[in-house]
C-alpha cells in the first residue's frame, strides 16, 4: 500500500512539474503586448526578442542572465520567435530559458503569422535580431537592435 501511495504521489508530482514546465512559456498573440506590459506593473524591464538559432541572441541572453543573478532588480521578459506550435522547438526554448534562469516571464510566438506578431510588437521593426525594448517604468521605451552588452544593462539599471 505504501508503495502504491508513493507511486501515485510521484506520478502526481511528475504531472504537476510537466504542467508547470508546459506553462513556463506563454503563447504570444497579436493581442499579447498589453498583457506583457501590465505584467510588469510599471516597473522598468527589458523585453528581449530572441530565437534558438540566433547566436547573437544567445549572447544577449547570457549577458542578461549573468547580470540578473547578481542584480535581482533587473526584470527580463523574453519573447521567442520560434513557434510554440512545434513541440520540439517549444521544449528547446523551455530548456534554454531554464538553463539561463530566464523562464519566469517567457513568451513565444503562437500560431499567427510571424509578420503579424512582429508588427504587434513594433510596427517599425523588420525582424532583425537580437532586438530589445527597454521600458523605464513610466511608459517610455527605447528599441535597440544588436547584441545586449553589460554596459547597456548597467546604464539601464542606473537610470532614474
Amino acid at each position: 500500500m505504501k508503495r502504491l501511495l508513493a507511486l501515485l504521489a510521484g506520478l502526481m508530482l511528475l504531472a504537476l512539474s510537466h504542467t508547470c514546465a508546459a506553462q513556463a512559456v506563454r503563447e504570444f498573440t497579436s493581442d499579447s503586448l498589453p498583457t506583457v506590459l501590465a505584467s510588469q506593473q510599471g516597473r522598468p524591464f527589458v523585453l528581449v526578442v530572441w530565437s534558438l538559432d540566433c547566436e547573437f541572441c544567445q549572447a544577449s541572453l547570457r549577458t542578461l542572465s549573468a547580470i540578473k543573478r547578481k542584480q535581482r532588480q533587473l526584470n527580463v521578459v523574453t519573447l521567442g520567435t520560434d513557434s510554440l506550435g512545434d513541440p520540439e522547438l517549444a521544449g528547446m526554448m523551455r530548456k534554454r530559458l531554464a538553463q539561463l534562469g530566464l523562464s519566469k516571464n517567457a513568451w513565444a510566438y503562437g500560431a499567427e503569422p510571424a509578420e503579424r506578431l512582429r508588427y504587434a510588437v513594433d510596427k517599425g521593426w523588420h525582424g532583425e535580431m537580437p532586438r530589445s525594448y527597454w521600458f523605464n517604468g513610466r511608459g517610455d521605451s527605447k528599441a535597440r537592435s544588436g547584441v545586449i552588452t553589460a554596459e547597456m544593462v548597467k546604464a539601464f539599471l542606473a537610470a532614474p
